[in-house]
């Protein structure tokens, strides 16, 4: 009888080390858990904010910004504080070119003729031509888009911008900014999703934003067809 006693207290104890084991594992879980939420809710706060600090909105399904010139070829423009342009392209352009896997940027002190092919952006077999959208001479290149194509789709206004140009004359500040890019840029958005449609006889939105794979699924005269349409890629 003893022995049976001495068995259930032993038992006993080790089951309290075993549920005193499990509690303190699991108060180490939920603090874990409640550091990856305070973090995970730091990262969102931190992109609303850089968000709003770029005055990046949703127009269509598509990430647009508002302090920037827009050129018909979907690149954008920025002026800098040497009054230098920044360069780069859209979020409609970057859903155009899914799967970028390396880009060609011009050189340093090259001169540049609005229009003029200047970048190349491939996304896996194909290609397009971007061209310049101001007459000027190339001051600067991105070096960082160039080793990570992928910055283009991460980040197309900010860190995924292509090159600086010292233009030529002052034809980039009339192109259209603010509400008036905005308008022309929704107008724009409409009509790839109705391209798309047309060509693959597919919807290219899903609740609101556009479905990346269409690009990828057009033949080469297609492919041809979006790029010159949007892009104004240079005929050869």
């Amino acid at each position: 009888m003893q022995a049976i006693i001495e068995f259930f207290q032993a038992a006993g104890v080790f089951l309290l080390f075993l549920a005193a084991r499990f509690g303190l594992l699991l108060a180490v879980l939920a603090a874990i858990a409640v550091v990856f939420l305070a973090g995970l809710a730091l990262v969102r706060v931190a992109g609303r904010i850089r968000q709003r600090a770029l005055g990046l909105t949703r127009v269509e399904g598509l990430t647009w910004r508002r302090q920037v010139a827009y050129s018909p070829g979907h690149s954008w423009l920025q002026v800098r504080g040497d009054q230098s342009v920044r360069v780069g392209l859209d979020d409609l352009a970057q859903h155009l070119l899914s799967c970028v896997t390396e880009v060609t940027l011009p050189e340093p002190g090259q001169a540049l003729e609005a229009g003029q092919a200047c970048a190349t952006v491939r996304a896996g077999r194909r290609h397009a031509v971007i061209p310049a959208p101001v007459t000027g001479k190339v001051i600067a290149v991105n070096g960082r888009v160039r080793r990570n194509p992928s910055l283009l789709h991460s980040d197309p206004y900010a860190s995924g911008w292509l090159y600086s140009i010292e233009p030529a004359d002052a034809s980039h500040t009339r192109l259209p900014r603010g509400d008036e890019a905005r308008t022309w840029f929704g107008a724009e958005a409409l009509r790839f999703s109705r391209f798309i449609e047309h060509e693959l006889g597919m919807a290219a939105a899903d609740g609101g934003e556009l479905v990346a794979p269409g690009p990828t699924l057009l033949d080469d005269p297609q492919w041809k067809s979006m790029t010159r349409s949007f892009l104004r890629t240079p005929t050869t």
